[in-house]
């Protein structure tokens, strides 16, 4: 929901909980205030009367929990889901990337070991080009003992906006980060681009060959992709035999 219906909601389910008490009470008081009501009629009708103003309420804040924003009438918020995430990115007509990025800073100020949020953080800023907020974002989601820190995927990924907030270059930090994605999973296709192309960078052709072929493994044939390596790997060779042996 967005804000405007969400105070939509809450005016409309105030307005019943008025109707609801203002049509009941007065039946269950007169019955509670008549001469000839029993004692335990009276004690029935005080019992419905506070069933009904706890009920009432109550209903209201379950059908806002079911239609509307938990996390506006709770303490807690269930984990942001990723793909509510990604699909908001790209419908049209839905939320825009500052909405969903606002959702989310939201999401992490009341979950701040959400490791999957901390991904989907550093995914948007990279994609926003704030490459130092995803280097950062990724740092949060793989410390300490969780999920992300055994996936491949994500430090692929951490490595890759690490490389770009030092102005593209796989030196250094990222590939130590290429290399613990590849310690977890060595076919690892993102990883294996990336070391590839780290080894390239320092002129080492032959272990950019032989990266960037075990990509071709894994690489389905007819897939675009394979076209692409392919010229990779042909420009590697050729530039293999200008390297001097045991030289760079």
């Amino acid at each position: 929901m967005t804000l405007d219906s969400q105070w939509a909601f809450v005016a409309a389910a105030a307005a019943l909980i008025a109707l609801a008490l203002a049509g009941t009470l007065p039946f269950l008081w007169r019955g509670m205030l008549r001469r000839d009501a029993t004692a335990a009629g009276r004690r029935r009708a005080l019992w419905m009367t506070l069933g009904l103003g706890l009920a009432v309420p109550a209903l209201a804040v379950a059908l806002y929990a079911l239609r509307g924003d938990i996390g506006a009438v709770g303490h807690t918020r269930a984990e942001l889901s990723s793909k509510l995430l990604e699909d908001g990115l790209a419908a049209e007509g839905g939320a825009t990337p500052e909405q969903v990025y606002a959702e989310l800073l939201l999401h992490l100020k009341k979950q701040p070991d959400d490791p999957r949020a901390w991904v989907l953080k550093g995914r948007l800023d990279v994609r926003a080009e704030r490459f130092d907020d995803a280097v950062a974002a990724y740092r949060r989601a793989v410390a300490g003992k969780s999920k992300a820190g055994n996936d491949a995927g994500v430090w692929a990924e951490f490595a890759e906006a690490r490389a770009l907030a030092q102005g593209g270059t796989l030196a250094g930090e990222p590939l130590e980060l290429v290399q613990k994605a590849l310690s977890i999973d060595g076919g690892h296709a993102q990883a294996l681009d990336l070391a590839g192309s780290a080894a390239w960078e320092v002129k080492d052709y032959a272990k950019a060959m032989t990266y960037w072929r075990r990509l071709q493994e894994r690489i389905p044939a007819g897939d675009p992709r394979q076209v692409e390596l392919s010229k990779a790997i042909e420009r590697a060779q050729e530039q293999a035999q200008f390297v001097l042996p045991g030289r760079p």
